[in-house]
């Protein structure tokens, strides 16, 4: 179990044996031996790969307690961008894998806009950022500082490379009317307490949600995502979504990330968890509304009062300088 784990971890460029080769410093054939199963390996090796791997111990012995499981959770210090850096690669790694699977797919109950629609959008994704380093990590930078600081080209480079993935992994969207209500209550807030310096940027942003609908309807009328084939189906839920749950489903194993905060999440790899997961959203989806195909009026109806909110947002910018 621990080293088919490890193998489904691995990029398609390395190769296990010469990865335990290499952590647990014995030869190639001793490696090939403790893969097969023909010697066994020490608690001290198996703590070893755990660690290296972030694995859970409990996970191997099936000695956890019922109905509890281990999540994954990783705090970011907002004063370091390397920080930063470090958790986006991570995501654009797992999101880029997931792509390179054979029958994977996402599903996910959207309370707030999903990252991979904000991230083509630079300076949307930062002031998202920016609004969660303020609010959990007190940031004294104001928000120019920070931008220019976290506008760093390997970060716009994650940013570029998990929307492009994203856009090649045939998925399905939950989103309510209210769905990108948090996104405009935090551009207003922020015009409100007068950290813009103009009204120029927060109108970009206001563009920029204008931008990210405009796409979507584009996707959702299509039934695919832009010039690409790939599946893409889009839902509106009249029901209050309890989060925003991302479900990333693999035929060998899936995993589900529970957002935290506007930016984080508790990542849960718990088959059984992603299992029932999987089957709320495939029910919500089932009384909610499908926006793709012939759905031409709701879909009409539904991209329209969301541009209706955000040109209600413009209006109030242009009367606040």
């Amino acid at each position: 179990m621990l080293f088919d784990i490890i193998q489904k971890a691995l990029p398609a460029n390395l190769a296990l044996v010469d990865v335990i080769s290499d952590l647990l410093d014995v030869g190639a054939d001793a490696s090939y031996r403790r893969i097969r199963g023909d010697k066994p390996i020490s608690f001290e090796e198996a703590l070893k790969l755990c660690r290296h791997f972030q694995l859970s111990f409990d996970m191997l012995t099936g000695l956890k307690p019922i109905h509890q499981f281990d999540c994954m959770y990783r705090p970011i210090n907002m004063s370091n961008p390397n920080e930063y850096i470090n958790y986006m690669q991570t995501l654009s790694k797992h999101v880029e894998k997931l792509k390179a699977s054979h029958d994977s797919s996402i599903l996910m109950s959207a309370m707030d806009i999903p990252v991979f629609h904000i991230l083509p959008q630079k300076e949307l994704t930062l002031f998202k950022v920016y609004t969660w380093a303020q609010s959990v990590y007190d940031n004294e930078l104001c928000m120019d500082d920070f931008m220019k600081e976290f506008e760093k080209p390997e970060i716009l480079t994650c940013y570029q490379k998990i929307s492009e993935n994203y856009e090649l992994i045939p998925s399905a969207e939950i989103w309510m009317e209210k769905t990108i209500d948090a996104t405009l209550r935090l551009i207003g807030y922020y015009v409100d307490i007068c950290s813009f310096s103009n009204k120029e940027l927060p109108l970009l942003l206001c563009e920029q949600l204008l931008t990210i609908l405009n796409k979507l309807q584009q996707w959702a009328e299509s039934g695919t995502k832009g010039a690409r084939t790939t599946p893409f189906q889009l839902y509106v839920s009249e029901m209050e979504l309890e989060n925003t749950y991302l479900l990333m489903k693999q035929p060998e194993v899936s995993n589900c990330a529970v957002k935290l905060y506007t930016i984080n999440s508790l990542n849960i790899f718990d088959q059984e968890f992603c299992r029932e997961t999987e089957n709320w959203l495939d029910k919500l989806a089932q009384r909610s509304t499908l926006l793709c195909g012939s759905s031409e009026k709701e879909r009409v109806k539904f991209f329209h009062s969301q541009r209706q909110k955000i040109q209600f947002l413009i209006e109030k910018i242009q009367k606040s300088f």
